[in-house]
């Protein structure tokens, strides 16, 4: 009898032990899209440090801010980086791990080359077919200098000459615009986590077999109110499937042609990323950008540039400017790219009459060396040449955000629980500020259209009591997750970097490897069409009436026979 009491206790402390380690192994998800990463120096239990090769080569600053948090956090967690990118991380000379392999000089002032570079002069106002191909080619030929920049720094034979000493076990790249730093991948048999900043761009659902949908599921190049009128599901079919096209056919065939004079390799980069792509994390989440198909390999991350040490980066005079601004503030920030200071002089002056009238006082981020004229009262108006947006926008005092639909600046007022008046201007701001409308959360006013009566009637509606609780109720969801989409993503580099190659071939759809006619089921449908085609002839057939059947010839009696002859 003692012996089996000791045998149960011995038991039950084995279970309390097991489950302590389960507990311990799991871990707590934060809740909250600004969590960090939970993980000691060598990452997550049972995964040993990587060693990751980050490529970014694009030159947008907005861009490369969402991949920060993310490679900083795998050089905390002790793997090692290797990180080729035009923008600078100013955090890397305090990380041991992370190595900064830069495009551009060392000495660049980046505040000219990376941010406010895009004048108000640029803004698309419609979404036609012409504007989405201007677009595309637009960010072709960005991508087109970006690869060029990259294989003339000298950083691609850096890398392969290194791999053979400590080889890599995972390249990190931004899906954008371009696919040249694919080369990389195929050389050093690399699997591949694709980081999407803006919403997933057209050409790219097909490499994990995302569905586009095109009856309601938008792409980055197009921006709609829900749901679509006919003429509008037709643009959106078409640009689905033509951008996909003209990708292939031109882009892709551009990166194999620069990879081709470069390295001396035949290359497809689409057959590399179907084929070595374990995941694609976009920046994005459902509370915003709506819910749709989603496949394994699709990540929303949405939020994961928002972190604890940037909500806390307000400047000594923003300090001060809130705290005498007891109705509340109107914050205005067009994004990182767009200089608002180019505004056209008859929209300024709109603006600075209507917001004189208002109680509230107004915190402007505004690029150039003079304040707009007549001078304005400071008391009620404050400019500054950039804005810490995130730490801004979670003061109570802030009532409105007026932006420009950039995806950073919306999932920033969404974590914070702003209601928005959105002015998109190019890209995917369109497709951010009908999303952001649909939910209830803000209103859209087109540049074109800005003007003292329809900046009064935004104003005005805007100040309904609904949309500031509905966007604290989205602000309540979207932050409010399983896994923060910091820990999303850290996750999806270390189970890559545990699990290699077998990551990719587990998880990789088999649709991908199917042609068009097979992945559609037409022969399927060609042989249900055909046999139904049958099956109707054949009723058809037996259904007809006797009286309408063709009289059968008579057969001639002998007698009568024998008279003709």
């Amino acid at each position: 009898m003692t012996t089996r009491k000791a045998e149960e206790s011995k038991r039950l402390a084995l279970i309390v032990l097991y489950c302590a380690v389960l507990s311990g192994a799991s871990g707590g998800a934060s809740g909250g899209a600004s969590g960090g990463a939970s993980g000691g120096a060598s990452g997550a239990a049972g995964v040993e440090a990587g060693n990751v090769l980050a490529v970014f080569p694009h030159f947008g600053y907005s861009h490369f801010k969402v991949a920060l948090p993310i490679l900083n956090e795998l050089s905390r967690r002790g793997h090692h980086l290797t990180v080729i990118s035009y923008v600078q991380n100013p955090e890397a000379p305090q990380l041991a791990n992370y190595e900064q392999l830069l495009l551009s000089s060392a000495t660049e002032d980046q505040s000219s080359t990376t941010i406010n570079v895009v004048p108000l002069s640029e803004h698309t106002p419609t979404r036609s077919l012409k504007v989405l191909l201007q677009e595309y080619y637009d960010l072709y030929g960005n991508g087109q200098i970006s690869c060029e920049l990259l294989y003339a720094s000298g950083h691609v034979e850096t890398v392969l000459e290194r791999h053979k000493q400590k080889p890599y076990d995972l390249l990190l790249t931004e899906y954008f615009s371009t696919d040249c730093q694919l080369s990389l991948a195929k050389l050093l048999e690399l699997p591949i986590i694709g980081l999407s900043t803006c919403a997933l761009m057209p050409y790219y659902y097909d490499r994990i077999d995302l569905p586009d949908t095109p009856a309601y599921v938008l792409s980055e190049f197009v921006g709609f109110k829900q749901p679509l009128s006919w003429s509008e599901r037709l643009l959106n079919f078409a640009q689905a499937k033509l951008l996909k096209l003209i990708y292939r056919l031109h882009t892709n065939r551009a990166d194999n042609a620069l990879i081709k004079r470069h390295l001396n390799l035949d290359i497809d980069v689409d057959a590399v990323a179907r084929n070595q792509t374990a995941f694609i994390l976009g920046n994005q989440h459902y509370s915003h950008m709506g819910s749709r198909p989603r496949t394994q390999q699709f990540l929303e991350v949405g939020g994961v540039h928002i972190t604890h040490e940037s909500q806390k980066q307000l400047t000594p005079k923003i300090v001060q400017f809130l705290q005498q601004s007891k109705h509340g503030i109107i914050f205005i920030s067009w994004g990182s790219m767009v200089r608002a200071s180019s505004i056209d002089d008859d929209k300024l002056t709109a603006i600075i009459h209507v917001l004189q009238q208002l109680p509230f006082n107004v915190i402007w981020k505004w690029e150039a060396e003079e304040q707009p004229k007549p001078q304005l009262d400071a008391s009620k108006f404050l400019f500054v040449k950039w804005a810490p947006q995130l730490a801004l926008l979670c003061q109570p005092q802030v009532r409105l955000f007026w932006a420009h639909a950039g995806l950073l600046g919306l999932t920033e007022a969404l974590h914070c629980g702003k209601p928005l008046l959105m002015t998109p201007i190019y890209g995917d701001q369109f497709l951010n500020a009908f999303a952001a409308q649909d939910r209830g959360v803000g209103i859209k006013l087109d540049y074109q259209q800005i003007n003292v009566d329809t900046l009064q009637q935004s104003l005005q509606e805007l100040s309904k009591p609904s949309y500031a609780e509905r966007a604290l109720k989205l602000s309540q969801v979207f932050n409010q997750r399983e896994r923060s989409p910091l820990e999303t993503a850290i996750w999806s580099v270390e189970h890559v970097l545990q699990h290699g190659q077998l990551a990719v071939e587990l998880i990789r759809s088999p649709g991908i490897e199917l042609n068009w006619f097979v992945y559609h089921s037409l022969d399927s449908l060609a042989v249900i069409l055909a046999a139904l085609l049958l099956l109707l002839v054949s009723c058809r057939a037996l259904a007809m009436p006797k009286s309408q059947a063709p009289p059968k010839p008579q057969r001639k009696s002998r007698k009568a026979r024998r008279s003709n002859t």
